[in-house]
């Protein structure tokens, strides 16, 4: 069934089995996944900066732009936000360890701050070195023990502490930049109607627009005159209506609005229609 195996990340990170939160809040987070079988083919969208470590067995990343890269025991991928990406998670023989990390735009510009020169801009996903610092950040951060996971001032420090101690500085930067100049307030109205059909949040839109949630909110609704939530419903159900019209079941089509969960689709279609999906079907016959 289509869009299964779309996640968007770091949302649907936290529900997965093998991953143990160390620290999150909203879409910047410190996760810890471990597991004991492939996973491959799995097609993703990143709502947020991300830096993948892995400590155990392989991932390969492709790219929708062609791009390919393979990142094996103690090394780092970079993987900027807005980017489509398709990986496979390999154990090899042996169960899999990666630590993954996401950080959004307010961590990026006080990390950014910190640096002067101007560089080059590389836009695309990159490899980075994984030196001894970053290895005893992981090793340490594995014995830390946190009472409140969801702290957002320690994940502030810790992010802002893993980022500077990374040694391949100006091929990180030169990415990072790249990114953050070249989706910078992105249209709201285009952003929505390119992936409305997906399994996203009202906070994962923001953060792709490079917005606040709060600011977002207000400015779609200044545009719209209603909620980004609002529209978003109704955007989904309106298309939705036409492809349960062309005969795709009722499941197939929750699917392909982006609802995992079938009766919450089917509840929302309800409240948009006043009928279910299943008697507006029945009606056309």
């Amino acid at each position: 069934m289509k869009k299964q195996n779309f996640y968007t990340l770091p949302q649907a990170l936290y529900e997965l089995e093998g991953i143990k939160t160390l620290l999150s809040h909203e879409n910047n987070c410190i996760l810890r996944k471990k597991i004991d079988h492939d996973i491959v083919n799995a097609e993703k969208l990143i709502v947020a900066h991300s830096i993948v470590y892995v400590v155990n067995g392989k991932v390969n990343v492709s790219t929708f732009d062609g791009e390919e890269i393979e990142v094996n025991n103690g090394e780092m991928l970079f993987m900027p936000r807005d980017s489509y990406l398709i990986s496979d998670y390999l154990c090899k023989g042996q169960n899999m360890e990666v630590f993954l990390l996401f950080f959004d735009h307010e961590i990026v510009m006080k990390f950014i701050d910190t640096f002067q020169d101007e560089l080059s801009q590389k836009s695309t996903i990159c490899q980075l070195e994984a030196n001894k610092n970053i290895k005893n950040f992981f090793e340490n951060l594995s014995l830390m023990e946190l009472n409140n996971p969801h702290n957002k001032t320690l994940l502030e420090l810790k992010l802002l502490e893993f980022l500077h101690l990374i040694n391949d500085t100006q091929n990180f930067m030169q990415t990072l930049q790249a990114s953050e100049k070249g989706k910078q307030k992105r249209a709201i109205e285009s952003l929505m109607l390119e992936h409305y059909d997906k399994n996203m949040s009202i906070a994962d839109f923001a953060s792709l627009s490079g917005r606040s949630l709060s600011t977002f909110n207000r400015e779609f609704k200044q545009i719209h005159g209603i909620t980004p939530k609002q529209w978003l419903i109704e955007k989904r159900m309106n298309q939705a209506f036409e492809l349960l019209q062309s005969g795709k079941t009722v499941t197939q089509t929750a699917f392909d609005m982006g609802y995992l969960n079938v009766s919450n689709f089917i509840k929302a279609y309800k409240r948009v229609y006043g009928e279910t999906p299943k008697v507006m079907q029945k009606s056309l016959l």
